[in-house]
């Protein structure tokens, strides 16, 4: 009952004390109709006013009540109100027919509700006009009986109903002070709780679409051939392509007779990265990216050896993914990294690395996790329970020990798991952190490098770099003056830098 319209409270009860001493002074001749109301039988009254108001409108909202009382006195009003009440009950049934047929596009313009009885369609309301209509005497003026009725100037001049809409609310003020006083308790709002209440925004008001001529539209338009030289087919290109290229230098000067001792060294490092990466937005992603980097640095202290390699590296991956759900896709992953150049022990001709010398393959199965946002952050994290690791060395001089090989062997195969993760995040504006974390264990040993690029840029040419690259290997052989598994290398250069 707390959101019950009001409509049928107020036909059942109709008008009881207030409307036979309303300020109008109509006599209202009253029936009664019994109504199960909170399981109590009721006999309420209805007003004859309201009943003729709604008998001569054909839009009127009205409720569905039970069978009346017959009062011999009031048969024939009763029995007018019930047609009307079942002509009302047909016509609403056909309203909410044409409503919820799915093949009329917008309702008809006639199933329009009444809006004279709002207050009746409404929750349980206060309405203050129903208190003032009452107390007020404004429209009252005595009767003349003198006066009589002129039958043939009503017949001949029909003139509109002008004031309808204002009888009906008086009516309606009736009804809803008969109601205020019964049924207090059921009144939960009041009319200064709608004074907020602001008509639709243009935006949601169904405006009524144009109206078109049918003919043209049954009718075919007349065209022309099209030519195959006509057409334009663009395919989609789920193909992306982009890059980096850097050349950084380096310099440090110390005099000979530096207190502290020292030498003067020149670096250059340079590196370039491709990826081409294939998306079709739906299910299938297909990522591969090739890296190269490539320093040196002088070496006045290495009397064998001008120069020496500080950073060679050549690094191919690839990963097919095929989406799972929400930012997981099952993935085969695949990696091979080796290198260029030779390097050396200083002041010696001991070969430590060179081409394919290591060599390592990395294939694996499992999951990616994928995390992007465009501009700002790319993260992906592949979990490969299954993991297969080849680590080779194709020269006679390099020791294998140093690459996850047993001594007197030059190839070592491995099952594991693996994971990879690797972050590329724009932390402010200029700043951008290149992050890649690897970890790769058979159960017996474990292979875990953290490569960390920071770069500043100053422009879109000329930016700084620091990098950070720490690695921990186990299955490696300590040296005597070696007492740990972790190996670090930093370098922090300026120089060239482009982006494609």
């Amino acid at each position: 009952m707390k959101t019950i319209g009001i409509l049928t409270l107020l036909l059942l009860i109709g008008v009881k004390g207030f409307a036979q001493t309303s300020a109008d002074s109509v006599k209202i001749d009253s029936v009664y109709v019994t109504e199960e109301i909170k399981n109590d039988s009721v006999l309420v009254p209805v007003s004859d006013s309201l009943v003729n108001l709604a008998i001569s409108t054909k839009n009127t909202l009205a409720p569905v009540i039970s069978k009346p009382v017959v009062n011999p006195v009031n048969t024939k009003v009763i029995n007018r109100f019930m047609d009307f009440l079942a002509q009302y009950r047909k016509e609403r049934q056909i309203m909410s027919d044409r409503w919820n047929d799915i093949f009329i596009p917008h309702a008809p313009s006639w199933i329009r509700s009444n809006p004279d009885y709002y207050k009746l369609s409404m929750p349980a309301t206060y309405y203050s006009a129903a208190i003032e209509q009452a107390m007020s005497i404004e429209d009252w003026e005595p009767k003349n009986p003198y006066i009589a009725k002129n039958p043939v100037c009503d017949s001949v001049f029909q003139v509109p109903h002008l004031t309808y809409t204002e009888d009906v609310d008086r009516a309606i003020n009736k009804q809803l002070l008969s109601f205020y006083v019964q049924y207090p308790n059921l009144v939960r709002k009041n009319e200064n709780d709608l004074a907020g209440l602001e008509p639709l925004s243009d935006k949601m008001v169904i405006r009524r679409p144009r109206k078109n001529k049918v003919l043209p539209l049954l009718t075919p338009e007349r065209k022309r051939p099209m030519n195959e030289k006509d057409l334009l087919v663009i395919k989609p290109n789920f193909w992306t392509i982009s890059g980096n290229g850097y050349m950084q230098f380096s310099q440090n000067y110390i005099s000979d007779n530096w207190y502290k001792g020292g030498e003067s060294t020149v670096s250059l490092l340079s590196g370039m990265t491709w990826q081409f990466n294939y998306d079709d937005k739906q299910k299938i992603q297909f990522e591969n990216k090739i890296e190269w980097k490539l320093g040196f640095i002088t070496a006045p202290s290495d009397t064998v050896h001008q120069y020496k390699t500080s950073e060679d590296m050549l690094r191919l991956s690839t990963k097919l993914g095929y989406k799972a759900f929400h930012n997981w896709y099952y993935t085969l992953s695949g990696e091979f990294k080796t290198q260029f150049f030779s390097k050396y022990d200083t002041n010696s001709d001991n070969l430590v690395s060179g081409l394919l010398s290591p060599a390592e393959l990395n294939i694996g199965l499992g999951m990616d996790y994928k995390y992007v946002k465009d501009g700002v952050c790319n993260l992906s994290v592949l979990i490969n329970p299954f993991n297969y690791s080849r680590y080779s060395v194709a020269s006679d001089r390099v020791d294998p020990t140093k690459f996850n090989i047993e001594a007197g062997h030059k190839v070592e195969n491995q099952w594991g798991s693996r994971l990879e993760t690797t972050l590329k995040w724009n932390i402010i504006t200029n700043l951008l952190w290149e992050s890649r974390l690897s970890y790769t264990t058979n159960y017996e040993k474990v292979l875990a490098e953290w490569e960390n690029t920071f770069t500043f840029a100053f422009n879109k040419y000329f930016s700084t770099k620091l990098f950070v690259h720490a690695r921990f290997d186990d299955s490696v052989t300590l040296e005597p003056d070696d007492h740990s598994y972790f190996q670090l290398q930093e370098l922090l250069s300026l120089g060239f830098n482009y982006s494609w």
